[in-house]
């Protein structure tokens, strides 16, 4: 993601192929946790464990680097599913209150 981020920064063409290329391999990650999310509520199993670290991609990251998660259902009740949790609520209004809930 940060080398698309950083390919998009400096305003490099989108038929760059470096730039194809990163935006492919994000697409392909995209795909890769959509494939896997759709088979499990997290990406490790049934339980949460460390997705925490990935929602911030999902979620946060967002803010720098925008794409869509339209084509990726799975991805988006994902993040219902973490935005829902207690914990993950209590966490957010500490870390940064200003920031809207991603459920």
């Amino acid at each position: 993601m940060v080398r698309v981020m950083l390919l998009r920064r400096a305003e490099l063409p989108e038929g760059l192929p470096v730039r194809a290329a990163a935006e492919e391999r994000l697409a392909l990650a995209l795909r890769a946790m959509a494939s896997r999310l759709g088979a499990s509520d997290y990406l490790a199993g049934p339980e949460l464990t460390a997705d925490i670290m990935t929602v911030f991609s999902l979620s946060t990251m967002r803010n720098f680097l925008s794409f869509d998660l339209d084509p990726y259902p799975a991805l988006e009740a994902y993040l219902k599913r973490i935005g829902a949790r207690p914990g993950y609520r209590r966490a957010m209004a500490k870390a940064d209150p200003a920031l809207a809930p991603i459920a």
